[in-house]
């Protein structure tokens, strides 16, 4: 049963949606790894993509972000273009000077892990979009030219960590956490996956986009946990929010929120919602999508998911659990497989949903990023 509005609402949605925005960029200095084989599919052939550092738990306050060793060597040249204006960087930018999604055709998975869209081939190597949205030229690298499915763990690094729980445990670890387990879910049951994050590191919104277009998967999944509310709920707070124009998009939201709700609603703990909780979307100013993660995938099936609200002690303790992670995993797993495999609607759509307001949601601004060593 949901909740009345009340006086209380206009305050909570405005600190709904994963408590800090993903408006200011900072340093994103470090390699982005895991100790996991992420298995993808290039053309017809099927390769390992191999890395070396160990992610987060989700247990894990700490925000600070560790480059491997490989990255320290003063032997190793740097790939890093924080020099290099973004006018001169190569690549097309908007009136506002972000570079325009949809440049790019699969990526490359640099020497030291990072997740690069490939801009264009050249006798030596490749020309890429760095994770701060800038070109550069590398000679070595993986190259995957699709995925079926794109996983984005919200938030990332010491500047971005997304809500915290009163307990201490960081939306940015969170998510990531349940990422790995999800990624590990579709790789087992067959799908080629790819992450736009493997670690505690920052990355803009623009190139989680452009990871996104450049692999043109069947969909590409933002995980994301709430903050905001402290109205009680019979029910979970569950949010899932799809594109304005795309049918498939609020196909894949429909059947996330009965997969996840089922999940959730089997315990008995005391939950937070807003009252139009469910799959929903979300306009900006402009009409078009709030959420940068929905915007700037373009053409690519997507979906932005707030699980459940991290904010909520007793929620909070609820996804900590390693077995509600597996939990929630299996409920992304089944989602895409109906999404695959039927013709499944979906269902928990909310007709009116209240007005969040318009404010900062992560513009994908590059100005103030400085982009990691790649090789």
């Amino acid at each position: 049963m949901h909740i009345p509005r009340g006086a209380w609402l206009a305050a909570s949605v405005i600190l709904a949606s994963c408590g800090t925005s993903s408006v200011d960029l900072g340093d994103n200095t470090a390699a982005q790894t895991s100790t996991a084989s992420v298995t993808t599919t290039v053309a017809s052939t099927t390769v390992a993509v191999s890395t070396t550092t160990t992610a987060p738990t989700t247990t894990s306050t700490s925000s600070s972000t560790t480059a491997p060793a490989s990255t320290t060597s003063t032997s190793t040249p740097s790939t890093s273009t924080t020099t290099t204006t973004l006018a001169a960087s190569g690549l097309v930018l908007d009136a506002e000077g972000v570079p325009v999604n949809g440049q790019t055709s699969g990526v490359l998975v640099t020497p030291t892990g990072w997740i690069t869209p490939i801009l264009d081939r050249t006798d030596d190597g490749w020309t890429v979009w760095t994770p701060c949205g800038r070109a550069a030229e590398l000679a070595d690298g993986r190259l995957i030219e699709s995925a079926d499915i794109v996983l984005d763990p919200g938030h990332g690094g010491s500047s971005e960590p997304g809500a915290v729980g009163r307990g201490g445990l960081r939306e940015a670890d969170l998510n990531l956490e349940v990422a790995l387990r999800v990624r590990d879910r579709l790789v087992g049951a067959g799908y080629s996956v790819v992450m736009t994050r493997q670690t505690d590191v920052r990355l803009p919104i623009v190139t989680r986009g452009e990871i996104a277009q450049a692999l043109d998967p069947i969909a590409f999944i933002s995980i994301h946990h709430n903050a905001g509310t402290d109205e009680p709920s019979a029910e979970p707070g569950t949010e899932m929010f799809h594109q304005i124009e795309s049918a498939e998009s609020r196909r894949l939201a429909g059947l996330l929120y009965e997969e996840t709700f089922a999940v959730l609603d089997a315990y008995d703990v005391s939950w937070v919602s807003l009252d139009d909780a469910g799959a929903m979307s979300r306009p900006n100013r402009a009409g078009t999508d709030y959420y940068g993660v929905l915007r700037r995938p373009g053409p690519v099936t997507s979906r932005l998911a707030e699980f459940a609200y991290l904010s909520n002690a007793s929620e909070e303790q609820l996804l900590g659990q390693v077995a509600v992670q597996e939990e929630l995993a299996g409920a992304v797993l089944r989602a895409v497989d109906r999404l695959v495999g039927t013709d499944d609607p979906g269902s928990g759509f909310t007709v009116d949903p209240i007005f969040r307001g318009y404010g900062p949601s992560g513009a994908g601004r590059t100005d103030d990023c400085t982009d990691p060593r790649l090789q």
